[in-house]
């Protein structure tokens, strides 16, 4: 299978003296990681993964989709994927003071695009390696993005592109849909996570408190601490959580193509975190069944 060779070569190996993969928190890593899990090709450790003595398929495998999405960030984040301006460019990444840094040196020229611009999506240049595998999952067809491709790229969105999905009428239907088709323990569960209520409020105020308190016992005259928490402070940080708790309640139990995944359907999902499609179907069904919760609408 295409897409555990390009897994296993590209998630970065361990380079403190431990087995197998090495996640360094970070998403694509992350992501690569857990594709490799449930692929049966390694298990899960709490800085990535290990191979399996005895790598085999399981009976059925992870979703198609979330693969494609698991393998695009993989290679973008190793470069082996790179996506470009109508122009065939590539923005000039900001220094560290927020300016544009100008290459003044000789520099290699920049492969043009090997990925056509189709179905909305603009071009790229792939590597090899890269686009072996985007080929073997149907992403690319005679240089250019395929249909099925366009979708799947909704929910990595490259810059370069400027695509605002939520313009589309799909993206409309799709939340129609979400509101109108809501398991109920999907719905009892986004109640609960949307509820603020003051007695929490007061808990984590009074959980911080303690926290300095514990500091400032600890280590005297040397501890850094903050003022006690406010209750608005209080009210924002959950606020903040609790929007990181809807997100990932779409990212475990909805897709564009299928709505609402059954528990079971779920369990072949991948956790792919950052995901710009899900999080943009989150704002707008979440805004639609509680209009009267501003924080809701204030944060993205």
């Amino acid at each position: 299978m295409d897409v555990i060779g390009f897994l296993s070569r590209n998630v970065p190996r361990s380079l403190e003296g431990r087995a197998g993969w090495d996640d360094m928190s970070m998403t694509a890593y992350q992501i690569g990681c857990d594709a490799l899990v449930a692929l049966g090709q390694a298990d899960k450790t709490d800085y990535g993964a290990v191979p399996r003595d005895n790598p085999q398929l399981p009976e059925v495998l992870p979703r198609w989709d979330d693969l494609c999405v698991a393998v695009l960030k993989l290679a973008s984040q190793q470069n082996l994927l790179t996506f470009r301006r109508a122009d065939g460019s590539i923005p000039l990444p900001p220094n560290r003071g927020g300016l544009i840094s100008y290459i003044v040196t000789e520099a290699l020229p920049l492969p043009g695009p090997n990925i056509g611009a189709a179905w909305g999506l603009g071009l790229a240049h792939a590597a090899p390696d890269a686009q072996s595998v985007l080929q073997s999952l149907g992403l690319i067809t005679n240089g250019y993005w395929s249909k099925a491709a366009e979708t799947v790229l909704w929910r990595h969105l490259p810059s370069e592109w400027d695509i605002d999905i939520t313009h589309d009428t799909r993206f409309a239907d799709a939340v129609v849909r979400a509101v109108q088709t809501m398991p109920e323990d999907v719905r009892a569960e986004m109640d609960r996570i949307v509820t603020i209520t003051e007695a929490d409020v007061m808990a984590l105020a009074a959980h911080r408190t303690a926290f300095e308190e514990e500091l400032r016992i600890k280590f005297g005259a040397n501890a850094r601490t903050s003022p006690p928490a406010t209750a608005e402070q209080a009210r924002k940080s959950l606020e903040f959580a609790r929007h990181g708790a809807l997100d990932w309640l779409f990212f475990r139990r909805w897709r564009l193509g299928d709505g609402w995944l059954t528990p079971a359907d779920a369990g072949r999902a991948l956790g792919i975190f950052h995901d710009p499609l899900a999080i943009a179907i989150r704002r707008a069904v979440t805004i639609r069944l509680y209009p009267d919760l501003a924080f809701l609408s204030a944060l993205p």
